[in-house]
């Protein structure tokens, strides 16, 4: 699985719009190949700062997506932002539930 992480600020009088879009292009990226998912978070620490994450299957989902129209969209209205946005691709190997948790806690 790799997930992709985009941390923007956007000018406080251009967030509405850029929260529109955003918001606007979840649906269609979560119905592309691949997707397992795709969130948008505002950030509770920093004003006008948004935080767009999605998971896909794999790398070749992942780049097929950046190649895609509605990443474009997306390109597009990081134009928008204040500062330059910060970008992570994630690979993760595995995943846990609440169990693992529990297991840590007990020892």
């Amino acid at each position: 699985m790799v997930q992709a992480c985009i941390r923007i600020s956007v000018p406080p009088e251009k967030f509405k719009e850029v929260l529109q879009t955003f918001k606007a292009l979840l649906d269609p990226i979560r119905r592309e190949p691949g997707c397992l998912s795709c969130n948008c978070y505002l950030d509770a620490e920093a004003d006008n700062s948004i935080c767009f994450i999605e998971e896909w299957q794999g790398s070749d989902e992942l780049n097929a997506h950046l190649r895609s129209v509605h990443f474009g969209v997306l390109a597009g209205a990081m134009k928008l932002f204040i500062k330059e946005p910060e970008i992570r691709f994630h690979t993760i190997a595995s995943t846990a539930g609440a169990g693992a948790i529990k297991a840590a806690r007990a020892r």
